[in-house]
Order: structure tokens, then sequence, then C-alpha cells
């Protein structure tokens, strides 16, 4: 018999895009995928501007890597591939402080193992070769204004911004 599932409550917490990037990077490169899905698609589903889909793409990375975690061929496949997909347009000249490209590369190369393995193998994908999350701090304000990215000020100052989460 499993434990009752504590009843999830509605959280009202302060967060911005830079300390949102630096834990989603982290819970990232610590293999913490759904926590890093979860802190990126945060600031996600307040944008509305030029760089959605960049967070878009870094969300289904890491999915694609819980997927991988239990391995879920169809959804790692699918969403590695459309991740890509999402990125494509930042890959030449990066984006809010990411080297899309440096991370597209390794993204491909997962995707293609990934692809080889197939249904029967992908438990068996080394995912400890993987994308690196990383960004450039002190690139964010020029990157947060050449978007209009929310959670900036018109100067590329990062806001605090009031959200509420199920937790």
């Amino acid at each position: 018999m499993q434990p009752p599932r504590r009843k999830k409550q509605l959280v009202r917490k302060t967060i911005t895009v830079p300390g949102n990037f630096r834990l989603g990077c982290d819970e990232f490169n610590a293999a913490l995928f759904f926590e890093c899905h979860e802190r990126f698609e945060e600031i996600w589903q307040l944008e509305a501007g030029g760089v959605r889909d960049l967070y878009k793409g870094l969300i289904q990375i890491a999915a694609g890597f819980v997927h991988l975690q239990r391995g879920k061929f169809i959804g790692a496949e699918r969403l590695l591939r459309t991740a890509l997909g999402y990125l494509a347009p930042y890959r030449p000249d990066g984006a809010m402080g990411f080297d899309v490209e440096e991370i597209c590369l390794a993204a491909e190369d997962v995707y293609r193992r990934v692809v080889a393995a197939g249904p029967d193998g992908v438990a068996s994908v080394d995912i400890s070769r993987r994308p690196y999350y990383k960004f450039d701090l002190a690139k964010l304000p020029a990157e947060a204004r050449r978007w209009k990215s929310c959670g900036f000020d018109d100067y590329g100052r990062a806001l605090e911004m009031t959200i509420t989460v199920a937790e």
C-alpha cells in the first residue's frame, strides 16, 4: 500500500530570471532534470516575447532527460527533437547569456544516441554525456534589452516577480 499523497497547495513566491537561470542550470547539471524543467517553466509562463521559445527549448531538453532517466524512448526522442527545433533560431548568436550552439551540439549527440539505441536500448544511453547548462550573467542586461525580455526593466536590470505555484 502506498502512503497517501500530500495535497498540493498554491504558494506565492518571488523569483527573478537570473535567479531561476542559476538554479535551473545547477539543477540540470546535477541531473535534477524535473526540477530544472519546473524552474525554467516558471519564467517561460511569464515570457511573451522573443525568448519564449528559447525557454521552451531548454525546458524540453530537461524534460527529454526526465524521460531518459525513466527509460522512455518515445518521450525522450520527441522532446529532444522538438527542443532542437525551438532552439534553432538562437544558435548563431546565442540568447540571454546562453551559448545555444554548444547546448544544441551536445543535445544532438544525445538525440543520435537515443535514436540509435531505439526503444529497447534507450535505458542504456549514458546521460552523463549531455549538454551543460550555463549562462553569462554579465551579458544579461544587454540581452534582456535586445530581446525585450520579461522580468527586466528598460535598463536590463532584473525585476522581482511574484508567482503562484502548486507545491
